[in-house]
């Protein structure tokens, strides 16, 4: 496994961030009052470093992995302390809704007790860096330089 240098950790888990924001407003047209709370939470600036720090755990873990692949058991215990509770599946919705995440079809029981989670099934999740934007290709398709 290689190392990955923070600068790009934090550039990409931006562009994710950016890439859930933009597919927010089809979930939230629906009707889905899941998929609009969470692109409501995820999209207020008041919260950005809080979404930007769970996408960074996200990230990181699922970096490591061989398969590309994450779990909450695995990255929960690594999120700051300051990070709200309903932030947490609300961010996990939006990077879902924009395809960054995907489930594999495989399930874990829940470690998470002091959410009253624990023993609960939660899918385990493969990182498509696929579904991020990319510049180079968005540039000669709209045909403008940056």
């Amino acid at each position: 496994m290689s190392a990955v240098a923070f600068s790009e950790l934090v550039s990409l888990a931006g562009a994710m961030v950016a890439q859930a924001r933009e597919t927010g407003s089809a979930g939230a047209d629906s009707g889905e009052t899941a998929a609009t709370v969470a692109a409501l939470l995820t999209a207020d600036p008041l919260h950005e470093a809080q979404v930007l720090a769970i996408v960074n755990v996200i990230l990181r873990d699922a970096l490591t992995d061989p398969f590309r692949e994450t779990t909450a058991n695995r990255w929960r215990p690594l999120l700051p302390p300051w990070v709200q509770p309903q932030l947490i599946g609300a961010t996990v919705n939006r990077l879902r809704a924009a395809g960054l995440l995907v489930t594999t079809g495989r399930y874990v029981r829940s470690t998470d007790t002091a959410g009253r989670n624990g023993g609960k099934l939660q899918p385990i999740y493969a990182l498509d860096t696929a579904a991020l934007p990319n510049p180079d290709t968005d540039i000669a398709e709209k045909g403008t330089a940056p």
